[in-house]
């Protein structure tokens, strides 16, 4: 299955309750509240590499403290700051310990399946210039062929890989005239997709059609 387009939008409600603070019951709701204003006040001035991710998540309507952890926790092991889950909720977050975000994450299906989103999220940034990479290396001769694996299992990563047969079929529908002596690059340039930001679009015209069509099927 091809993995998803990072979107930072929440569309289910979090359902966290008294959850969201962490705090033993011996904490007021007003202290409960004072402490994540205060952590959350001071979250704004720390440099972390997890911010822009962190950012758009509350942007989207997610809690602060669930998008920061899903912004820590999208980042690979080894570079993770803080280095542990414990100190992420001392530290930034006000909590006195992570057993809040374990309720969060054994509650909330979504918070970890959003982590395994954002750990993705580098393939779509680099998109444009797989296709770039894709058209310089289909106009240079030798072994070059051999990086065409990996560009062609990141495409399948993401649901992008269309194969040159399937391309090439829509263009003979699309194509008036006699085709039988063009090849699939002239079919390209009359098609105006002799470039890789076209290209790509026509891709994803493809995609949408055939996922509309199979929709219809099933209705």
């Amino acid at each position: 299955m091809p993995i998803s387009k990072p979107d930072y939008q929440l569309t289910l409600p979090l359902e966290l309750e008294e959850a969201i603070s962490g705090e033993p019951v011996v904490v007021s709701p007003e202290e409960a509240r004072l402490r994540s204003e205060t952590a959350r006040a001071a979250l704004v001035g720390e440099a972390v590499t997890w911010k822009d991710e962190y950012e758009k998540l509350v942007q989207g309507g997610w809690n602060w403290r669930v998008a920061a952890y899903i912004a820590w926790a999208s980042c690979p092991k080894d570079s993770r700051v803080p280095k542990t889950q414990d100190e992420l909720a001392t530290l930034h977050l006000g909590l006195t310990s992570d057993r809040a975000i374990n309720m969060w994450r054994k509650r909330n299906p979504a918070i970890d399946e959003m982590v395994a989103v954002l750990q993705s999220a580098p393939l779509w940034e680099h998109r444009a210039s797989y296709y770039q990479a894709l058209d310089k290396g289909a106009k240079k001769a030798g072994d070059d062929y051999k990086f065409f694996k990996h560009l062609q299992l990141a495409l399948e990563m993401m649901g992008d890989y269309v194969s040159k047969s399937e391309i090439e079929a829509k263009l003979n529908q699309s194509l008036t005239g006699d085709l039988s002596n063009l090849s699939f690059k002239d079919k390209l340039k009359i098609a105006g997709l002799d470039n890789p930001e076209k290209l790509a679009a026509f891709v994803t015209k493809m995609k949408e059609e055939d996922e509309s069509e199979t929709a219809e099927d099933e209705t």
